[in-house]
C-alpha cells in the first residue's frame, strides 16, 4: 500500500494560474509519508507533478513508482493491491506477445489497460486507487476499488462540488487544472469549508463524493473518472458504479460450504506478498473466520502472528476470547492493553489522519494497534467490511424488524399508504411490534457501549419516511444532531432540503426501485445499499479501515471486501443475511460447522470506545469557538450541548448520548481544522508511545 500526489495542468496558462508552486506541492507531499517507507520518488515535467511514497509488498527492487509504460508514454501512480493481477497477466498474454518486465501488479494495471482498455479493470480483485496519465496529450483516467477501501481525493478548481451531491450515473464539469492525493491534506490548495458538505458530514448524513471543503471531492468506490483536453483545459466525466450491494428480488441461497469456498479464495488471493503478514483477532465471527482461513492457507508454517488490543473497561475488551482462539489456531497471540490516557492521546491522531468529522473514539483504539502491529509486521488481514456485507450492525436488525412489523398491517409501497395502515394499527398494538425493544431493552442503560444510535420504537421510520419517502433507522441520531447545531426551525428546513440526495443514494445501483423506496420488504436491501454507498468509504474506511492502518505504515487486507465474496453476496436474499433478530446468517451458519461451539455463540462485543473526557483536548483546539470559525453555526450552540445532555439524561438517554457525540463530533472538528484547513501538524510523543508498547503481552 502507499500514497500518491499529483498536480496536471492542461496547458501554460492553466500553470501560470496555478496559486502554488512546486516547492508547495512538494511540502504538501510530505503530510502523506506516512503512507509508505520503502520509498520515496517523484515524476516532474512541464506540466505533470507526480509524488509516490511506497510501502512494498510485491517485487520491492522492480515495481518502483511513478512507473513509466513500456513505450514511454503513459505513467501511472498506485495505491493497494491487485491480488489477481498475475492471472491478469496470463489472459494478456495468451492474446499479445507482450512480455512484462516486472512482477508488480503496477506494470500489470498500466501495461493491460493499453492493450485492453477501460474494461480492463473490470476484472480486478484488491482494494486499490491509481492515476494514470498521457504524457503527450495530459489526459487521465482514475479508479477506485468497489467498496473505497484505498482513498482518492480531487480538486477541481472553480467547480461547485455541491453538483456531485445528487447520486447518478454520470457527471461532467470543466476545469484547467487537477490536483490528486491519497489524502486530503496530502493537496497543495487551500481547504476552505463548504457549509453544506459539512453539515453533512456533522450530523452522518455521509455522501460518497462531496467532502466538506470546496472544489474537493473524493472519487466515489468502484468509479472512474477521466480527462479529455479542451481549448485551454481539461473536459472531465466521472462515471459511477452501477453496481448495488445487492440485486434486487434474489432468490438465491447460498450454502455454507459455498460461501466457505469463496470465502477461502478471497483470503488466499491476499497472501500475495514478499513479506511477513499477520491478522488482527478479537472475540467475533468476522475476525476468527479470516484467522480459521489463514490458518488453513498456511498449515505447517512459522507460527502465524495476531494481534490485539485490550480496554480497562470489560464492557469492551476481548483479549481472553481472542488469546483462546489464537492458540487453538496455533497462532502466536499479541496483545496490547491501552488507558482512557493512551485513547486521549491518540484520539487527534487518528482525526488528524483520518480527516473526517464525526463523534467516535474507536478509530484512536485502532490507531494504537496499527502502531503496535506495525512493530512486528508489514501488513495484515481484517475484519473489515463484514458488518457491511452480511449487515452485522444494530440498524441491520432495526429494518429488519421494522419489514417485519409492517407486514401485518398489509402492503404498501408509499409513504401515503404507509401512514394509512398505521392510522388503522398503530405502532405499540401487536406482539411484533415490541420484539425489538424487548430484545435489545438493555441499549437503555449504555446506548454507546451497545452501540445502538436508536431507541427501538419505529420513530425513526415514521419520522424519515414523512421527511425524505425512505426508512432511515438513525433518523433521530440525525434529526437531533441538526436541532442542536442549527436549531429546529433551521434544522428542519436543512434536512428537508437533503430528501433527494438521500433518495439517490438509497436507489443508487436498484433500477426499478427508485419509486418504490417507501415498501417495507425492500428496507433491509436499500439501507444496505445505502450504508455501503456512503457510510462504509467515508465513515468505516476511513475511521477504523485503511486510514488508521496507515497513519502508523500497515497494509490492511480486507478479504471481505473482495470479488469472490461479492459475486457471491450480491445474489443472496435478505434471509441470508438478517433473519428475525439474528444477523450475519450464512456467516455464522458457515463457520459454525467448522469451529468448536464455544467460539461460535461467544456474544460480539461492539468494538468501540468510551467516549472521552476531553477538557484539555478541547481546550488546546479551541473546539468552544469552532462553529463560528468554520461557518458550521453560532457558537452558543455548542455551548449548550453538554447541559442540555445532562438535563435529560434519566428520562431521554438516546437523545442525550446524541447530544453528548455531537459535543465529541465538534471536537473531531476543530482538530480537522486545525490539521487539514490551517495545514497544522500535530507532533508525536515517541517516548509515550515507546511506554506503551512496552505493555505488550506475546504467548499468553
Amino acid at each position: 500500500m502507499c500514497g500518491f500526489t499529483g498536480v496536471i495542468f492542461s496547458g501554460p496558462s492553466a500553470k501560470e494560474s496555478c496559486p502554488f508552486s512546486l516547492d508547495s506541492f512538494r511540502k504538501s507531499s510530505r503530510r502523506i509519508a506516512h503512507r509508505g517507507d520503502t520509498e520515496h520518488r517523484e515524476y516532474i515535467n512541464e506540466f505533470t507533478w507526480l509524488n509516490h511514497f511506497r510501502l512494498a509488498f510485491q517485487d520491492v527492487q522492480s515495481g518502483t513508482q511513478p512507473m513509466r509504460s513500456q513505450d514511454g508514454r503513459h505513467v501511472i501512480v498506485f495505491n493497494g493491491e491487485v491480488y489477481n493481477h498475475l492471472e491478469l497477466r496470463k489472459q494478456i498474454q495468451k492474446q499479445s506477445s507482450f512480455e512484462f518486465r516486472t512482477r508488480s501488479d503496477t506494470e500489470t494495471i498500466l501495461e493491460g489497460w493499453k492493450l485492453a482498455g477501460d474494461s480492463f479493470f473490470n476484472g480486478f480483485d484488491g482494494e486499490f486507487a491509481f492515476l494514470i496519465i498521457d504524457l503527450a496529450t495530459r489526459e487521465i483516467i482514475a479508479h477506485r476499488d468497489r467498496y473505497g477501501v484505498k482513498p482518492l481525493f480531487l480538486r477541481l478548481p472553480g467547480i461547485d462540488t455541491r453538483l456531485f451531491s445528487i447520486y447518478r450515473s454520470e457527471y461532467r464539469c470543466n476545469t484547467t487544472y487537477l490536483e490528486v492525493a491519497s489524502e486530503i491534506k496530502g493537496l497543495c490548495g487551500k481547504k476552505g469549508w463548504q457549509r453544506d458538505g459539512l453539515l453533512r458530514q456533522f450530523v452522518g448524513l455521509y455522501e460518497p463524493i462531496c467532502t466538506p471543503f470546496e472544489n474537493i471531492i473524493q472519487l466515489p468506490p468502484g468509479a472512474t473518472f477521466k480527462t479529455s483536453s479542451t481549448g485551454g483545459g481539461f473536459s472531465c466525466t466521472l462515471l459511477t458504479k452501477q453496481q448495488p450491494v445487492r440485486y434486487a428480488n434474489n432468490t438465491s441461497i447460498a450454502s455454507a460450504e459455498e460461501f466457505e469456498q469463496a470465502f477461502r479464495k478471497a483470503v488466499t488471493n491476499r497472501l500475495l506478498s514478499d513479506v511477513e503478514l499477520g491478522v488482527y483477532l478479537s472475540g467475533g465471527v468476522d475476525s476468527k473466520s479470516v484467522a480459521y482461513e489463514l490458518a488453513k492457507a498456511r498449515p505447517g508454517s512459522n507460527p502465524i502472528k495476531s494481534f490485539t488490543v485490550g480496554f480497562e473497561q470489560a464492557g469492551y475488551d476481548e483479549t481472553s476470547e481472542a488469546v483462546q482462539f489464537a492458540k487453538y489456531l496455533g497462532f502466536k497471540p499479541h496483545v496490547l492493553h491501552i488507558d482512557d490516557a493512551a485513547l486521549n492521546y491518540a484520539y487527534p491522531l487518528a482525526v488528524q489522519t483520518s480527516e473526517l468529522v464525526q463523534p467516535y473514539t474507536n478509530g484512536a483504539a485502532k490507531w494504537w494497534l496499527s502502531l503496535f502491529t506495525r512493530e512486528y509486521v508489514q501488513g495484515v488481514l481484517t475484519g473489515d467490511g463484514a458488518d457491511e456485507v452480511f449487515c452485522g450492525y444494530p440498524s441491520y436488525r432495526y429494518v429488519n424488524w421494522w419489514r417485519y412489523a409492517m407486514r401485518e398491517r398489509g402492503k404498501s409501497r408509499s409513504w401515503q399508504q404507509l401512514a394509512g395502515l398505521l392510522d388503522k394499527k398503530p405502532l405499540g398494538q401487536s406482539v411484533r411490534d415490541g420484539l425489538y425493544l424487548g430484545r435489545f431493552a438493555a441499549h437503555k442503560k449504555n446506548p454507546w457501549l451497545a452501540g445502538s444510535s436508536a431507541e427501538g420504537n419505529g420513530s425513526d421510520f415514521i419520522n424519515s419516511l414523512a421527511m425524505w419517502g425512505v426508512p432511515h433507522p438513525l433518523f433521530g441520531q440525525i434529526q437531533t444532531i441538526t436541532h442542536a447545531v442549527m436549531g429546529p426551525d433551521e434544522g428542519e428546513r436543512w434536512l428537508k432540503e437533503q430528501g433527494e440526495s438521500i433518495r439517490s443514494l438509497y436507489s443508487a445501483g436498484l433500477p426499478g426501485l427508485e419509486h418504490d423506496l417507501a415498501n417495507p420488504e425492500h428496507a433491509l436491501l436499500l439501507w444496505q445499499n445505502y450504508f455501503a454507498q456512503a457510510h462504509l468509504p467515508v465513515l468505516i474506511l476511513n475511521w477504523v479501515g485503511d486510514r488508521m492502518e496507515m497513519s502508523n505504515t500497515l497494509e490492511g487486507r480486507t478479504p471481505f471486501l473482495s470479488s469472490p465474496v461479492y459475486n457471491l453476496m450480491s445474489q443472496q436474499k435478505d434471509t441470508q443475511l438478517v433473519h428475525g433478530l439474528r444477523d450475519k446468517v450464512l456467516l455464522r451458519r458457515t463457520y459454525a460447522r467448522l469451529l468448536p461451539q464455544h467460539f461460535v455463540h461467544t456474544p460480539k462485543k461492539q468494538f468501540n470506545a468510551p467516549l472521552l473526557d476531553a477538557a484539555s483536548l478541547t481546550e488546546k483546539f479551541q473546539t468552544a469557538t469552532i462553529f463560528e470559525k468554520t461557518g458550521l453555526a453560532n457558537n452558543d450552540s455548542f455551548h449548550q450541548l453538554n447541559d442540555r445532555a445532562r438535563a435529560i439524561a434519566k428520562d431521554r438517554p438516546y437523545e442525550a448520548i446524541h447530544l453528548r457525540t455531537t459535543h465529541q463530533t465538534a471536537l473531531a472538528l476543530s482538530i480537522v481544522n486545525h490539521c487539514v484547513a490551517a495545514d497544522q501538524v500535530i507532533e508525536r510523543d515517541n517516548q509515550l508511545e515507546t511506554r506503551y508498547l512496552g505493555k505488550v503481552k506475546t504467548d499468553l
